[in-house]
């Protein structure tokens, strides 16, 4: 307040030079400046705090609404987290009895296989060993035959065996025993110690008959080999089916669940991203809800400052204004302005300590060097020199000058590197951009390709993934249209079957009602009409459904009186009318004797009603039973047909039930497998366009960058150009510039008036100590500036003194 007291002052002190206002007025018209610039501070404040008051409001609200919202999408997150892990959870257990099986699967067909290629071996070897067998066995049979035991007797029996033909027959024989030996091995028992026997025999040169029976046992193990060998081979023919066939079995199950696997594994994968996805989510989303809860915080404390600062604000104004307006009501009374006229201070008396006695000295020194410095930059030509010329305003302008003059020279050497690192810079960034340039368009043109690939993949009129999933969903359509006629048939037919039974069920319902009427009036009729007689039953009584009582009756009195009421069924002999007779085992023994009415035939009537035939001829005692019975064996049977009917009809609406679920079991699993093909066409066609949208966003951001690295080329292009074009000129500018600058220093330095500027600045600033310092390095001097005296300056600085 101080201050702008003082400066008003001035100013008013500036006004009083051209003005006639008293000082006590100046002060006054002061201090009414000062309430209307405080009031409109005050008005500015209010503005300014309603405008932070708005932010405080606005940011506050959207910060709990974004904490509210990011709250709310870390629990759907959390949730939808908890159920992908769960879900993988699932599938990795599913896998890893997948892998069992899998594992267990390739086991079993190693083994299998390993299993098979043993058979094999030793089918293969013992194959061998009876077709050696075999062969030996010929050879046997055929050594044997080849000599005959005729023969060999009718050769010894004529003695011709001489010299050489005595070793032939040695020969043979060594042959016949080798062949033996080697059939020998593959014998029974008894058979073997026949053909050892044979073999063991001397050689007389003579076979006996037991060669015969040699020969029938070996044709017989041949036979018996080769049938054994025919069975080897139909067997491992059989198990090498049998191995196939499992073998297939076992690999298509194996690729099954290889492909369960697989399916699941890519399922594991897609949720493994899908929850990545969402816990960075989530993490972005606590980050961001931290992040605002804390910005909330601080805006909710810096929000109540600021308030409070207002609110202080107005208070000191408040105050401020009071007291101003106190004052001027006090200066500005009759008795004060009075009192005020008649004293010089108030009257004309000055209204600040300042003084401006020496502000002509200065302005003249500044319009001097002002000129010199105009005419040098004339007789230069140099634009910093006007420019510093110009700029020159108080304190020493000589000093000022030389400032300004190394200021440029500073300034030119600063732009002459800026040239340097400019050139380096240019040279660099055009070597590297056309770098990035080359790369940016061979990644167009790659991007191109793939682009023109998916677009093909995806829209191809015939073999495109669009064409595909139009084309199924056409299937699916069809599929559901059918499903929609099928449920509308079906749905029309259970209507009409329902309608149907409604129809049935109240058309039995109006026969059984119409039959139950004829019946009752029949049986009544029948009651009343049918002939019937008495059965007594000696001391028994019934005990319930007593009609009336016909006191000291007698029993022909008492079945007259029956035999009048169609409603009786007895009596008994104490008077007593019956409606009914109780079962037999309900009887219980009485004084008198129970009469049972037994009627002598069936009501006809009922009889047709149970499905019996009439009797031919009947007496029918004047009533309708004949067209009765026509009427009621209609009625019956209609009601018969009708519950026939609603049976059939029961019959038939389940036969088209069961035929309905299956077809649309049948249309159902088209539908699934419809809708298999279409989910996975959907999601190769969602891939490939998802691939297409972030090719084309990598196409289109390649070209922009491609683009923006050409008009960044471009854009650099004149001015690099101008600086390596002109860059030698500009440094050869620079140095004379430089050198005229220089040389324009030390002139000015060198000038008397520069001189005895320098000395009238620092007498002015030593002021009333500038007689004392005319030697500088005086005690007298260093005291004076210091403000102390000689005796006080030496106490501090012992060592000067």
């Amino acid at each position: 307040m101080l201050a702008c007291i003082l400066l008003s002052g001035v100013a008013y002190g500036e006004q009083d030079a051209a003005g006639g206002d008293r000082t006590i007025t100046k002060v006054i018209k002061m201090l009414q400046g000062m309430l209307v610039k405080s009031k409109a501070d005050g008005e500015k404040d209010v503005k300014l705090f309603a405008k932070y008051k708005c932010y405080c409001d606005t940011n506050a609200a959207e910060k709990k609404k974004s904490i509210e919202d990011n709250g709310k999408m870390m629990e759907l997150l959390a949730g939808e987290i908890l159920e992908l892990q769960s879900q993988n959870g699932k599938l990795s257990s599913e896998n890893a009895g997948l892998e069992m099986a899998m594992g267990d699967n390739e086991r079993a067909r190693n083994t299998a296989t390993e299993l098979r290629d043993q058979a094999n071996t030793d089918f293969k070897a013992e194959e061998t060993d009876m077709k050696a067998a075999i062969g030996q066995m010929d050879q046997a049979i055929d050594t044997l035959a080849a000599i005959g035991a005729d023969q060999t007797a009718s050769l010894m029996a004529k003695g011709q065996f001489m010299g050489h033909e005595k070793a032939s027959l040695i020969k043979v024989q060594d042959s016949v025993k080798v062949a033996l030996k080697a059939a020998s091995v593959f014998l029974s028992g008894k058979d073997k110690n026949v053909l050892t026997s044979f073999i063991q025999a001397p050689f007389t040169g003579t076979y006996q008959s037991q060669s015969g029976e040699i020969v029938g046992i070996l044709k017989n193990m041949r036979d018996t080999f080769k049938s054994n060998l025919a069975s080897a081979r139909a067997s491992e023919s059989a198990s090498s089916e049998s191995y196939d066939k499992f073998s297939k079995v076992k690999t298509d199950e194996f690729n099954t669940a290889k492909a369960s696997y697989e399916d699941k594994e890519k399922l594991l994968g897609e949720n493994d991203d899908t929850l990545s996805t969402k816990k960075t989510s989530k993490g972005e989303a606590e980050s961001t809800k931290l992040d605002d809860e804390d910005f909330l915080a601080k805006l909710q404390r810096m929000c109540i400052e600021k308030t409070k600062q207002f609110e202080d604000r107005k208070m000191v104004r408040a105050n401020e204004e009071a007291a101003v307006a106190e004052a001027v009501s006090i200066l500005n009374s009759d008795e004060a302005f009075e009192t005020m006229g008649a004293v010089k201070a108030t009257a004309t008396g000055a209204t600040s300590l300042l003084q401006t006695g020496r502000s002509q000295e200065r302005l003249s020194i500044r319009e001097l060097v002002q000129k010199a410095l105009t005419r040098a930059a004339k007789q230069t030509k140099s634009l910093k020199l006007a420019k510093i010329a110009v700029s020159l305003e108080v304190g020493n302008p000589f000093e000022k000058v030389v400032k300004e003059l190394d200021a440029m020279v500073e300034l030119i050497a600063k732009e002459e590197k800026a040239d340097d690192e400019q050139k380096a810079w240019c040279d660099s960034e055009r070597e590297e951009n056309h770098d990035n340039l080359s790369d940016k368009t061979t990644s167009k043109e790659e991007l191109e390709g793939k682009h023109d690939g998916l677009v093909d993949t995806i829209d191809n009129e015939e073999s495109g993934l669009k064409a595909q999933l139009a084309e199924q969903n056409t299937k699916l359509s069809e599929n559901r249209r059918d499903q929609a006629d099928e449920i509308e048939d079906r749905g029309l037919e259970n209507a009409a079957y329902q309608g149907n039974i409604v129809n049935l069920n109240n058309a039995a319902n109006t026969l059984d009602k119409a039959l139950k009427v004829l019946k009752k009036f029949y049986d009544w009729l029948h009651a009343k009409q049918g002939t019937h007689h008495y059965d007594k039953k000696a001391g028994k009584d019934s005990g319930s459904s007593n009609l009336k009582r016909i006191p000291e009756a007698s029993v022909e009195e008492l079945e007259e009186a029956c035999s009048n009421d169609p409603g009786c069924a007895g009596f008994n002999s104490n008077g007593w009318l019956k409606g009914a007779i109780d079962a037999e085992d309900k009887w219980y023994d009485g004084a008198g004797d129970l009469y049972v009415k037994v009627y002598d035939e069936e009501n006809p009537v009922a009889l047709v009603q149970s499905h019996q035939e009439p009797p031919e001829t009947w007496d029918d005692s004047g009533s309708q039973k004949g067209q009765a019975t026509d009427a009621v064996s209609m009625l019956g049977f209609i009601l018969t047909e009708t519950r026939d009917e609603e049976k059939q009809a029961h019959t038939d609406e389940e036969a088209s039930q069961h035929t309905f679920e299956d077809t649309m079991a049948d249309l159902k699993t088209q539908e699934g497998e419809a809708l298999d093909t279409i989910a996975d066409l959907s999601e190769q066609l969602s891939e490939k366009e998802k691939t297409l949208e972030e090719t084309k966003i990598d196409l289109e951001k390649t070209t922009v960058e491609k683009g923006a690295l050409e008009r960044y080329l471009l854009k650099i292009k004149p001015g690099c150009d101008f600086i390596t074009d002109n860059i030698d000129t500009r440094k050869d500018n620079r140095k004379a510039e430089t050198t005229a600058l220089g040389t324009a220093t030390d002139k000015l330095k060198g000038t008397p008036a520069y001189k005895a500027a320098a000395a009238a600045v620092e007498k002015e600033m030593l002021g009333k100590c500038a007689d004392k310092c005319s030697n500088k390095g005086s005690i007298a001097c260093k005291a004076c500036v210091a403000g102390v005296s000689e005796t006080g300056y030496c106490a501090g600085h012992a060592d000067e003194c």
